[in-house]
């Protein structure tokens, strides 16, 4: 089989998933900005997690930071009346034949894959991460090589058959890919934008406002602004892990896949362009305020990267996270009101 999607179009995105559905939406006839599929999909969230257990992949006592909410894409479906189904499987052969005959079909294929395996990556092998998605658009069986639109790259990837079924297939944990793809059913006509973002954004006030743990949305960045300052004490002074846990904090906030400021630049942007949809100025004053917020979030990451080399920088970012957990308690409340 040599089989490239016909009419597929991949656009450079900064978020993995919002960039995939993206893809998937427009090859559909349905196009929207990465931003709007991020904000409709109820993207924005917040969380923070401190792993109690070590394991071969994160480190020992291992805080996790994270700015999105879950299941964007089945929110983003729900939200605009698409079918999606979720489909895995533990056969590795189950997996390719179920991609090889969509692609046949000419639809291109949404699947989650640990990073390292796909060598265009250019990542070490201990940089594991099932939860990265991407769009398959083309297989050639006589190369033995799939075609694939990812996120930040313009032009379609190559990877060999083999380092897809290695990324599919692989068991690291947290994220495990678990052979996963997904499906699509889309209707002639969608929920209209203007519902769509009402029920979007009503959504995610209420996840940040009021989360069911102290780990997630607003409490969540206040629980964080306590914890940042105990990180001295995981490791002892000088210890590479406390160095590794500093920088690997940054990437996660800044630049793995967040577009910057953790997502909030993104959401920025979603709110910006709803409120010219709706000819809502109350929206673009908000998307204003979310960018701001969004560079305070860049501050904290830094503060955070620089602290090997200034320790109180800890308690400078402390600070400017309950400045954040204020001013976002403030949009998010007022992004609420609009829609009462």
């Amino acid at each position: 089989m040599n089989k490239q999607v016909t009419g597929f179009v991949h656009r450079v995105g900064v978020h993995c998933e919002s960039s995939a559905l993206r893809d998937i939406f427009e090859f559909h006839g349905f196009k929207f900005s990465e931003a709007m599929i991020f904000g409709l999909g109820s993207g924005l969230g917040f969380v923070y997690w401190h792993s109690k257990r070590g394991n071969k992949v994160l480190l020992p006592t291992y805080p996790f930071v994270g700015g999105r909410a879950r299941d964007l894409y089945k929110n983003l479906c729900s939200n605009l009346g698409v079918s999606v189904k979720v489909n895995k499987t533990s056969s590795k052969a189950r997996a390719y034949e179920a991609l090889k005959e969509l692609i046949s079909k000419d639809i291109p294929v949404m699947i989650t894959v640990d990073m390292p395996q796909l060598k265009y990556l250019g990542l070490p092998e201990q940089a594991h991460f099932g939860g990265h998605c991407v769009v398959v658009a083309g297989l050639d069986e006589d190369k033995g090589v799939a075609y694939i639109a990812d996120t930040m790259f313009k032009d379609l990837q190559t990877a060999t058959l083999k380092e897809l079924e290695e990324a599919r297939s692989s068991t690291f944990k947290p994220f495990p890919p678990e052979n996963k793809w997904v499906t699509f059913e889309f209707p002639e006509k969608l929920t209209s934008v203007e519902e769509a973002i009402r029920n979007a954004i009503t959504k995610t006030t209420r996840l940040m406002l009021y989360p069911p743990i102290k780990n997630l949305g607003v409490k969540g960045i206040y629980h964080f602004a306590n914890e940042i300052v105990k990180w001295p004490k995981l490791f002892p002074p000088e210890n590479e892990q406390l160095r590794q846990l500093y920088e690997m904090s940054y990437i996660m906030m800044e630049e793995d896949g967040t577009g910057g400021g953790l997502f909030r630049y993104l959401y920025s942007r979603f709110l910006k362009e709803a409120g010219e949809l709706l000819n809502n100025k109350q929206l673009e004053e908000l998307g204003d305020r979310y960018h701001q917020i969004g560079q305070k979030w860049t501050t904290i990451a830094k503060l955070i990267r620089e602290t090997p080399q200034k320790p109180t920088n800890v308690h400078e970012a402390r600070k400017t996270l309950l400045k954040v957990a204020n001013e976002e308690t403030e949009v998010l409340s007022s992004l609420t009101r609009i829609f009462e």
